[in-house]
């Protein structure tokens, strides 16, 4: 029996009462959207040719930040917000399953850290590459443009895909709603985390794209779920 019909047997007001603490659904939403938005600016404000961090030389990362600010500032500003919401929706997740002091409880919430903090860490290279790129050795932009890569792709996809897999696995056997939702979190949570092995075989950073949307798939359907009263549901 649902909690809605619970709650109406016992004489109680329906969901609706509680609407507001849904609102937490919109983080996950949010940070699709400002992920997204941010590579559209990016693209859309860069001056000359993109930058495609794997195969950049230095003279490619020089020439990019230097001719680039404004595309690099308003993208950062725009992951920095993702980076937020993603950080809070990993929070209040964890906290609405109420899997704080489990195994699976610990895993989401190094997953939500590392997710989040990676694409924020990510950031801070690209502005310090914005503002050391011209006057840097060789050696210094070389590693920042690394380090970007590694974090805002490997490290940021890993703790996405343990927060997937973490929550999915816990919201599953609790027989929360919607359950396709989290049964589909549970076969592309380790695929997502799966792609962090791109730091050992470089060819693996091609198919990111691809892994970063079956994260916000799922990200979108948590955030649909919960917005609507479905996640409310067990049974």
């Amino acid at each position: 029996m649902g909690v809605n019909r619970i709650r109406s047997a016992a004489g109680a007001a329906p969901q609706a009462a509680d609407a507001p603490g849904r609102r937490w659904g919109w983080w996950g939403i949010v940070f699709v959207v400002a992920f997204v938005a941010s590579i559209a600016a990016g693209s859309a404000l860069k001056v000359g040719e993109s930058l495609y961090l794997p195969d950049a030389s230095v003279t490619q990362l020089r020439d990019f930040y230097a001719a680039s600010g404004a595309a690099v500032l308003v993208q950062s500003a725009l992951q920095i917000l993702a980076a937020v919401a993603l950080y809070r929706f990993g929070c209040r997740l964890r906290a609405a399953l109420r899997a704080e002091g489990t195994r699976a409880g610990a895993v989401m919430g190094w997953g939500t850290a590392i997710t989040a903090g990676a694409l924020l860490a990510s950031v801070v290279c690209g502005l310090a590459l914005l503002l050391v790129a011209a006057p840097a050795g060789d050696t210094t932009v070389a590693g920042l443009g690394r380090a970007a890569l590694v974090l805002g792709g490997a490290a940021h996809l890993l703790g996405a895909g343990l927060l997937i897999t973490a929550a999915s696995t816990v919201a599953w056997r609790s027989h929360r709603r919607p359950r396709w939702v989290f049964g589909y979190g549970r076969i592309v949570g380790p695929l997502v985390a799966a792609s962090a092995l791109s730091v050992l075989l470089p060819p693996l950073v091609r198919p990111e794209p691809a892994f970063r949307l079956l994260a916000a798939v799922w990200l979108v359907g948590v955030g649909i779920g919960v917005l609507r009263g479905a996640f409310d549901e067990v049974g």
